[in-house]
């Protein structure tokens, strides 16, 4: 299986900053109070998906697209 690229939605919310994406069969939400907190958490949140397939990836391995409103559909 190859690496699959991550790609996270970035939303601003009230208090911080939520992160989602759907990669393969895996969903990856995760939150932060700032985005420094968020970062930390992303990376954490991706390596615990994938750790069972073998993977580990770093922030430079993680793309971050920074939605300017919340989906309508959003969960969070």
């Amino acid at each position: 299986m190859k690496k699959p690229k991550i790609v996270l939605e970035v939303t601003k919310e009230e208090d911080g900053y939520s992160a989602v994406a759907d990669v393969e069969d895996k969903f990856i939400g995760t939150q932060g109070d700032s985005m420094e907190e968020l970062k930390q958490n992303i990376l954490e949140a991706v390596n615990w998906a994938f750790s069972e397939d073998g993977f580990s990836y770093n922030m430079d391995e993680i793309e971050l697209r920074y939605l300017t409103e919340k989906p309508e559909n959003s969960l969070h």
